[in-house]
């Protein structure tokens, strides 16, 4: 018996080391998957941050398009006349179509030296107020006026209105372009 008892005495020391090795090997495999589902999270909170940063751009310039519309809206007639977009000091009141050509691809300083400051976003939301830039379109005859009637006005003035807009960061932005008709 004693022999017996020596051989199990033998190969329990022998597996000592293999349970602490085994456990060992687990426990980095457990750590790798931690980590690997750590850095996935980290990327879709920073995807859903861009995505909530590209929203709030789209608002924001949208919201700055509105209020050229409501700027167009308030003005006597006669200050609305285009000027040239290279000889009045920004922002101009109105310029004519085609002054600034590719305003797409302005960065966002040029678009706050020269356009418009929408004031009425709340404070806080997006990284700099939206802006918008007036620009004459045409003039065009209303076809269902009665040329008759002296009260019915004849024509409306089409206004283009190009609004840009940034997010949370000034590396989100959003452009948006309308076509306003004001019966003059």
């Amino acid at each position: 018996m004693s022999s017996l008892t020596d051989r199990l005495l033998v190969m329990r020391k022998r597996q000592i080391g293999a349970s602490l090795i085994i456990s060992l090997m687990l426990l980095i495999v457990l750590t790798l998957l931690g980590l690997s589902g750590m850095q996935s999270t980290i990327m879709q909170e920073r995807m859903s941050s861009n995505v909530r940063d590209k929203g709030l751009a789209f608002q924001a310039a949208e919201s700055a398009a509105r209020g050229g519309e409501d700027w167009v809206k308030s003005q006597s007639i006669s200050k609305l006349k285009a000027l040239d977009g290279g000889s009045c000091s920004a922002p101009c009141n109105l310029v004519s179509l085609n002054d600034y050509l590719n305003m797409a691809t302005r960065d966002f300083s040029w678009w706050k030296a020269t356009g418009r400051a929408y004031t009425d976003m709340p404070t806080g939301v997006v990284a700099s107020a939206p802006r918008f830039i007036v620009e004459e379109h045409s003039v065009q005859r209303d076809s269902l006026a009665d040329v008759t009637d002296n009260n019915s006005p004849p024509v409306r003035t089409l206004y283009r209105l190009t609004a840009v807009g940034v997010g949370g960061t000034i590396t989100a932005e959003s452009m948006i372009e309308t076509l306003y008709a004001r019966i003059d």
